[in-house]
């Protein structure tokens, strides 16, 4: 068993595995001391997914790299190593994308980096993720919220006003202002959309149409929270308010969030992919 072990310490295989694993352990862990519940959800399914991708090309690898690339891929490790010394959200999104190459180019060198661009575009989700949220406040999405809220208060037979971002009704009313006008739900749902589509093979048109579905349902399921809140403070209920207006409230509606577009897929996707009986059986 001893020599079992020695011999498994000794393959490159296993330094990668204990490299990638650590990294992911760590980020994770920062993740959660920081209280950031959307990005450490996000996370861990980004994580997950690139597990599954090198786990399917595992046979294929080329676990071969030079004194280059090892410095340079030692050095990106310590870069962020450092970094996060004192986590922040920045440098918390871009320790997978940092620390991964970095784990790369010490596994397989400058020459096969590529065989990676898969995990490496995963690993920027958190960083591409920002650019997309600086574009969702550009079009004013509180505005957009409120109105989708309003609309389904309306629908459902409430007497609703709408005053810009303000939603009232005739016992209260709410403000819809940038941290529960769904960038967050946007984001998640667009990020689940992109680790999807590297799971599940689909044609251009088909990733269009699913990222499209994605963001709908994240700003749709959130719209109804908010015309959810809107409702309670008409009924002064505040515990209730309290309660989904908080993290646990959000996190389970980005749960439904989640599992609707899991539905979504499983019918518009995934069945495509089911072997057909072969002919005469039942």
């Amino acid at each position: 068993m001893q020599l079992d072990w020695r011999k498994s310490v000794q393959q490159p295989s296993f330094w990668f595995v204990a490299l990638a694993g650590g990294l992911a352990l760590l980020h994770l862990t920062l993740l959660d001391k920081s209280k950031l519940e959307n990005l450490f959800s996000l996370s861990f399914l980004m994580w997950l997914t690139v597990a599954s991708l090198l786990w399917d090309k595992r046979d294929r690898l080329v676990l071969e790299s030079n004194l280059f690339s090892t410095c340079l891929g030692s050095t990106l490790l310590m870069f962020v190593l450092l970094r996060n010394l004192y986590s922040s959200d920045t440098s918390l999104r871009i320790l997978p994308l940092v620390g991964g190459i970095g784990i790369m180019l010490i596994a397989s060198g400058t020459k096969h980096l590529k065989d990676y661009y898969r995990e490496i575009i995963i690993l920027s989700l958190l960083v591409v993720a920002r650019l997309v949220a600086v574009f969702l406040q550009s079009i004013n999405l509180p505005l957009w919220t409120a109105k989708f809220s309003a609309f389904a208060l309306w629908a459902a037979g409430f007497q609703v006003y709408r005053q810009g971002v303000f939603i009232e009704l005739p016992l209260g009313r709410v403000e819809v202002y940038g941290a529960c006008s769904g960038v967050e739900s946007i984001l998640l749902m667009f990020c689940v959309a992109i680790l999807f589509l590297f799971l599940i093979p689909v044609n251009h048109l088909y990733r269009l149409i699913c990222i499209a579905v994605a963001v709908s349902i994240g700003f749709i399921i959130n719209a109804l929270r908010v015309s959810l809140l809107a409702f309670l403070v008409n009924a002064n209920n505040t515990e209730a308010f309290d309660y989904w207006h908080g993290s646990d409230g959000s996190l389970l509606f980005a749960v439904i969030s989640i599992c609707l577009f899991g539905v979504y897929c499983w019918f518009a996707h995934v069945q495509r992919f089911k072997v057909p009986p072969a002919s005469g059986e039942n």
